[in-house]
């Protein structure tokens, strides 16, 4: 990967997963059993982080070609490196979390089409895959080239590689509460 800042990120990642894999060991063919009612299961959790990172590598396929070229143009000028927890300063802000849009909602009765291990093992594939989309754009390119989402003060792809990490262990840490595996 050309982007220090990117392999960085996309290394954190990598190792949160690892290191909640090891909390789920406990939970081996309970993964679709939701803490509360209202919460989401592991199962379901892992899906939504499934269709986020996915949904990130397909907006990526038409977008980087067009994106690339308006931010070589930029490529002299300082930018942002490091993102913000932006799901708990909208809840600071909002007194309420913020709601998945519903093309990241996992589809009721998931749990009876999907095993648990093929998301894993999707999850670990598509960030793999978005890995290779972006290993050759430089940090002072990738630095430049923003995405029109206004929750996330508009990242640069830099910040969303962070923001997804930021994302995943939000989650992570949600799942330990409502688990009680503290």
């Amino acid at each position: 990967m050309e982007s220090r800042y990117m392999k960085n990120y996309f290394t954190v990642i990598y190792e949160q997963r690892e290191e909640f894999a090891n909390e789920l060991k406990n939970f081996k063919n309970k993964e679709w059993e939701r803490p509360q009612e209202d919460k989401w299961s592991f199962g379901e959790t892992y899906y939504h982080l499934y269709l986020m990172v996915r949904l990130f590598r397909q907006l990526n396929k038409p977008y980087l070609p067009i994106s690339k070229p308006i931010a070589t143009i930029s490529r002299g000028k300082s930018y942002k490196f490091h993102s913000e927890d932006i799901f708990t300063e909208y809840k600071e802000k909002h007194n309420k979390p913020m709601k998945a849009p519903f093309v990241l909602v996992p589809p009721k009765g998931i749990k009876e089409k999907i095993p648990f291990d093929w998301i894993v093992n999707e999850l670990d594939s598509e960030t793999r895959h978005l890995e290779k989309i972006l290993s050759n754009i430089s940090d002072n390119i990738a630095g430049h080239i923003r995405y029109p989402d206004p929750i996330a003060h508009y990242p640069n792809l830099i910040q969303c590689i962070d923001i997804l990490g930021i994302h995943e262990k939000h989650h992570f840490l949600l799942c330990k509460k409502y688990y009680n595996l503290h």
